[in-house]
């Protein structure tokens, strides 16, 4: 539930959303990003960089042994309240 969330939030705030597929979702370099711990999956994972959103599709492209169906969707552009939520740092008042 949290990563539907999470989607629709980006994709609201994102000023633009690239799609990537396949071999191409290899090539993404996430070193200087951190994963978005609320959103994370066996299959599909979350990374938050300083201006931006990614969201790594594998799960069906891994059942399906079809590497090329992985997805990597790129929300570019939200200010500081689209990348956290309003949530400085991504903290948790509850601690998460």
């Amino acid at each position: 539930m949290e990563a539907l969330a999470l989607a629709h939030h980006a994709s609201t705030w994102a000023r633009q959303t690239t799609k990537i597929t396949g071999n191409e979702v290899d090539a993404l370099a996430l070193e200087s990003f951190e994963p978005v711990q609320e959103v994370e999956g066996l299959t599909d994972t979350w990374w938050r960089g300083s201006d931006s959103l990614v969201a790594v599709y594998a799960g069906e492209a891994g059942s399906l042994s079809a590497p090329r169906c992985r997805t990597a969707l790129i929300y570019s552009g939200p200010d500081e309240w689209g990348l956290y939520g309003g949530v400085p740092d991504g903290r948790h008042e509850n601690g998460l």
